[in-house]
């Protein structure tokens, strides 16, 4: 058999030690004749029994024994004393749990529960007076009153301190102080009456009536048990000395005239004031009913109404906090594998203000929402007594889950900063509000993904091409009707169709979600990104004008090309700019937006234009055609070119590199922007003519000899006859005369002075910086102060001298250094897509 843990074992001496103290305190305030009227220790042992089980049995059976056997009943009688209240207590709390208890009705169960009081005290007061009577002590007349006696004592105690006990620790109503004093008094004018009445031999019981009623209708059970108990032993004491209506001058029988009148008054007073309490609580649980209904109604007006999930949480946050009179309410969705969670909304009570919450927020190892993560269940967190607050200034938190689609969604969290105790229902009452408040989330949430599929492009998650224009004309109107800037800019992702030719359609959706998501990440709060076409993305812009949009359409166009993309390397955007002082009709500056796009496709792509008549030509619908498939054979010519310089890692990128210095030096030359553009494009396909040479010449590491050199001489001259069908003749005349030097010893066809042309001649010296400055396989890179001065070793000689001035204006502004260090980043890890 094995012994009890520790913590049950001082449990029962507990017991123990308060039953005999209990039972020796009832003794020693006995009548005269020996009787005990009212038995606490009855009351007591119920009390602890009930409270903590009936295996503390063995602690009612020492301590009646330990308390008797000191006594008049000596060592031997004290063995039925100490039985008697063992087999009482243990009887009643078996019929209590076992048919008492099920029951579902309040008033029927309080009824079984008196009659299984009356049944275990008439139990212990037989087993008790059996005891007395074979030891020749039996207090009383004769057996059957003295039972009596002994059962009307345990009854009054059990009913009178069995409910405090009960009531000791649970958790009650906030006290509020009118009502206490209101308690205080009622149980104060209730004994006052009773002393007056059982001090008067013509004393009125019935004057303890009103007194009653005012007890049972506006106190607490524990108010009514307490007055209660200073009724009884007032009744007793009186009529044990033989003052008050219930003495006769038989002090047996007044004694147990006074013992039933005290069950009586007890009984009823305990179970009206409980039904009453009762009625109270149903009273306040349907106020509360009704204040939730009405809180959901008007949650679920806004979902009716077309509200935002945010709108919607914002809303049931307040009504929570407000409901449960705390401060903030928060509504927050779990991220699936994540220990964050996405602050849905916040809403808080008036009066109160409260930091905004970020939009997600770290999930702190042991707070209740990372308990009701793993539990399911609503819990509650505490931290009164922290320094350190984890979200301050929040010293209290309740989280209740909210389930969509019998899964846990997210969580409704109200907070406070009182340091007061919350109520002990407030765990159900938020968690009953989240349950009910589920479907309207999920209404909200299923609206929102409904517009989200009207509104949004499936594969890169923009605004889709009929919400855009919707928003458009909107956006436009406002601003006219307020006087406000907008611009818009339409983007085209350069070489889009070779993408999905060489990588197919999925790669090709590929680049078009991540060129999406580069773009939104590199917009600001306000911009609107949208995909209006198959590779076409537009960036409306309310309240910019047409200056800051082209900055920002710089910035997106930046961001797209900072990285390489999965197998497709490097893209790039062109992109047209047009603001509301160009077009005031949403239709027209979408129109004139998309002409500068092409006009920036049209004069080297990678480029943004700003519309303006000046700057962009309008051009017909066969004119646009016909310079749109001359772009299209440029850049069948520009990916040839990048096909050879991706043939060796040291020159991806050296055609581009070219084709940016020149137009710097062009432009610092004085050249039109239209000539800029015309030798960017040369420039971009200068190399193309290294087709016809081979492999193992253009990638020996060491010096060439005479043949080899006279191989790649000949490059020159087949990449003009190659670019004769797309270029103009100046064009060509540019790509032939690019590796010309100024004192004559160039080729192919060893021009000198002003005899070259002066596009080759400036292309000539970006390819020559190009290649000091970025590495080769026979030759390290030059530093940038190092290849500068080679030019200016080499002015008038290999170089034209007007080139070279332009490119020292270009490095005193920086712009040279800048050019210069993109070229030397080191080639991309994933090539270029070959075209074959």
């Amino acid at each position: 058999m094995t012994s009890p843990p520790p913590g049950r074992l001082l449990r029962i001496l507990g017991v123990a030690v308060l039953y005999a103290l209990a039972t020796r305190l009832a003794l020693a305030t006995s009548l005269s004749s020996g009787v005990v009227a009212v038995w606490p220790a009855a009351g007591i042992a119920l009390g602890l029994l009930l409270r903590g089980g009936v295996g503390l049995w063995p602690g009612v059976l020492l301590g009646a024994y330990a308390a008797k056997a000191t006594g008049v009943h000596g060592p031997v009688g004290a063995i039925g004393g100490a039985l008697a209240p063992t087999v009482e207590v243990v009887l009643c709390v078996v019929l209590i749990g076992r048919f008492v208890r099920p029951i579902q009705r309040a008033d029927v169960r309080r009824c079984a529960g008196l009659l299984a009081i009356a049944a275990g005290a008439l139990c212990s007061a037989v087993i008790g007076q059996t005891t007395l009577w074979l030891q020749g002590q039996m207090l009383g007349p004769d057996w059957a009153t003295a039972v009596l006696r002994w059962a009307m004592g345990d009854m009054v105690g059990m009913l009178l301190l069995t409910p405090m006990l009960l009531a000791v620790g649970r958790s009650l109503p906030r006290p509020r102080a009118l009502r206490v004093v209101e308690d205080v008094t009622a149980c104060g004018l209730v004994l006052l009456v009773a002393q007056a009445v059982f001090h008067s031999a013509q004393g009125q019981i019935w004057l303890l009536i009103p007194m009653g009623v005012w007890l049972v209708l506006r106190s607490s059970p524990l108010s009514a048990s307490a007055a209660a108990f200073g009724l009884t032993i007032i009744a007793v004491d009186s009529t044990a000395a033989g003052h008050g209506p219930l003495a006769t001058g038989h002090p047996a029988s007044d004694v147990l005239q006074a013992q039933a009148f005290a069950v009586m008054i007890a009984a009823c007073l305990y179970m009206l004031s409980s039904l009453t309490a009762d009625r109270r609580r149903m009273f306040d649980q349907h106020r509360r009913l009704a204040e939730e209904d009405a809180a959901l109604r008007r949650v679920a007006t806004a979902v009716a109404g077309g509200a935002s999930p945010q709108d919607v949480a914002e809303l049931a946050g307040r009504e929570v906090a407000t409901l449960t009179a705390l401060h903030v309410g928060v509504v927050v969705a779990f991220q699936p594998g994540s220990d964050v969670v996405r602050c849905i909304g916040q809403g808080v009570v008036g009066g109160f203000d409260a930091p905004p919450l970020p939009t997600s927020v770290a999930i702190a190892p042991g707070s209740a929402i990372d308990r009701l993560r793993r539990t399911g269940v609503a819990e509650r967190f505490d931290e009164r007594g922290e320094h350190e607050l984890t979200m301050a200034p929040y010293t209290q938190r309740i989280a209740a889950p909210v389930v969509i689609d019998a899964r846990l969604w997210g969580a409704l969290i109200v907070c406070t900063t009182s340091t007061a105790d919350l109520p002990a229902d407030v765990e159900l009452r938020v968690e009953r509000f989240a349950a009910l408040m589920s479907m309207a989330i999920a209404n909200a949430d299923a609206q929102a993904r409904l517009v989200a599929q009207a509104t949004t492009d499936p594969l890169t998650g923009l605004v889709n091409h009929r919400a855009f224009h919707e928003r458009l004309r909107e956006e436009v109107a406002s601003a006219l009707r307020h006087g406000r800037e907008l611009a818009v800019v339409v983007f085209d992702i350069d070489h889009f169709k070779q993408v999905n030719d060489s990588l197919g359609h999925v790669g090709g959706d590929a680049v078009l979600a991540e060129t999406a998501r580069r773009m939104s990440a590199a917009s600001r709060k306000g911009e609107i990104v949208a995909r209006i076409g198959g590779d076409e993305l537009a960036l409306l812009m309310p309240g910019v004008g047409g200056e800051e949009a082209h900055a920002a359409a710089e910035r997106v166009r930046r961001a797209v090309a900072a990285a390489p993309f999965d197998q497709a390397g490097v893209m790039t955007l062109s992109a047209g700019v047009c603001d509301l002082t160009q077009a005031v009709e949403p239709e027209e500056l979408l129109r004139l937006a998309d002409g500068a796009l092409y006009w920036a496709k049209a004069h080297g792509r990678d480029a943004c234009i700003r519309y303006s008549p000046q700057v962009v030509e309008e051009l017909s619908a066969d004119e646009r055609a016909d310079r749109l498939e001359h772009a299209r054979a440029l850049a069948a010519l520009g990916a040839l070119a990048k096909a050879i310089d991706a043939k060796d890692p040291a020159t991806i990128r050296h055609s581009e590199r070219v084709a940016a210095l020149a137009s710097e030096l062009a432009t610092e030359a004085g050249w039109s922007a239209a000539g800029v553009a015309r030798l960017h494009d040369a420039a971009l396909v200068h190399d193309v003519g290294k087709i016809g040479v081979p492999d193992a010449v253009l990638s020996k590491p060491g010096r060439l000899d005479d043949t080899e050199y006279e191989i790649i001489k000949r490059h020159a001259d087949l990449g003009a006859r190659i670019v004769a069908g797309v270029l103009d003749p100046e064009q060509v005349a540019w790509v032939r005369g690019h590796h010309e030097r100024h004192d004559g010893r160039g080729y192919p066809d060893g021009l000198a002075g002003d005899q070259i042309i002066e596009g080759a001649w400036l292309m000539a010296l970006a390819d020559g910086w190009d290649a000091m400055t970025g590495a080769r396989v026979y030759s390290a890179p030059k530093s940038y102060e190092a290849a500068l001065e080679e030019v200016r070793r080499h002015d008038g000689a290999q170089f034209h001298p007007s080139a070279v001035a332009a490119l020292e204006r270009l490095a005193q502004r920086g712009t040279l250094r800048a050019l210069t260090a993109e070229a030397c980043l080191p080639a991309p890890a994933v090539p270029v897509p070959t075209v074959v």
